[in-house]
């Protein structure tokens, strides 16, 4: 098959006649019918069915069709991207984030970055540190965020601040009125937890064992905004990264600092062998001043 095959036979099936084909590609009818006739043999397939000049597709030539329209929005993929390459300050970035970062903070980061590059189209994709940091290593995504790295990473790894986990609470709560929370203080109250498997979850479970503090575990969400949502409604308290509890400040939920201190570490991936791009560079640089300004705020 031959390029000019492939556009003839695609000029039409949405023309709906060789005439109309003719037309668009700036050729003669017989010129397209010649190509049509090549196009079958070279496929072995019957793709029309002739009548009185006339052509009517069959249906090997419908499902042909599907099959060019996908390389051709492939190609026009291609050509998105090299507009993209030529023009600086366009072009598309991909962001990978473990689901409670990439659920809160990081479009505050994407509002940021959206000011000096407005023609950049920014993709954010969530699942966990191990799958975040598979995407960054092959290049899927540009930069990523992981509560922690593997021994086998071939990413580069840049240490973010450590966040100290905050305690969520309804404003109207018996505790409301601390200004901090103990472990101690939640004996007997409703727990929204992470669900089992969750490194936090066991982290949390683990101190609370440790102060002989019994909770009640009435409710699991996989998603630390979840949770947060749930305290929003009155189902009980939890604990949270203080960069998802930001979303949260003020919507009838109080936010309180929780000891014994449990620290949660994120880490910034690029790509390995220095392959970030400069789109990359400048959303990483964002990130990093975002990050360390709302950790501040909380300390």
């Amino acid at each position: 098959m031959k390029l000019r095959q492939i556009e003839a036979f695609r000029a039409v099936m949405q023309a709906g006649s060789t005439t109309g084909a003719a037309e668009e590609l700036h050729t003669s009818q017989s010129n397209v019918s010649r190509l049509i006739t090549q196009l079958e043999a070279d496929t072995r397939l019957v793709l029309f069915e002739r009548s009185g000049g006339r052509l009517s597709p069959k249906p090997e030539a419908k499902a042909l069709f599907r099959e060019v329209e996908r390389v051709f929005v492939g190609l026009k993929s291609l050509a998105y991207a090299a507009d993209s390459i030529r023009n600086l300050g366009s072009g598309r970035l991909r962001i990978a984030s473990i689901p409670g970062i990439g659920m809160s903070f990081l479009p505050r980061v994407v509002q940021r970055f959206r000011q000096s590059r407005p023609d950049v189209t920014v993709s954010i994709h969530t699942n966990t540190s191990n799958t975040v940091e598979e995407w960054v290593s092959s290049q899927f995504c540009d930069v990523g965020i992981v509560a922690f790295v593997s021994a086998a990473a071939t990413c580069q790894a840049i240490a973010l601040p450590d966040a100290e986990v905050v305690c969520l609470l309804p404003k109207g709560h018996r505790l409301a009125g601390k200004s901090r929370m103990k472990a101690t203080d939640l004996r007997g109250e409703q727990y929204i937890s992470l669900v089992h498997g969750d490194g936090s979850r066991e982290e949390t479970d683990r101190v609370f064992d440790q102060e002989g503090v019994e909770r009640v575990l009435s409710f699991e969400a996989q998603y630390s905004a979840t949770c947060c949502e749930m305290v929003k409604l009155g189902l009980g308290v939890t604990l949270a990264h203080p960069l998802v509890a930001t979303d949260y400040v003020g919507q009838g939920i109080k936010v309180l600092p929780f000891s014994p201190s449990i620290n949660y570490p994120n880490f910034l991936l690029y790509p390995p062998h220095g392959a970030a791009s400069q789109l990359a560079e400048e959303f990483a640089a964002l990130l990093r001043d975002q990050f360390e300004r709302e950790i501040v705020s909380w300390q």
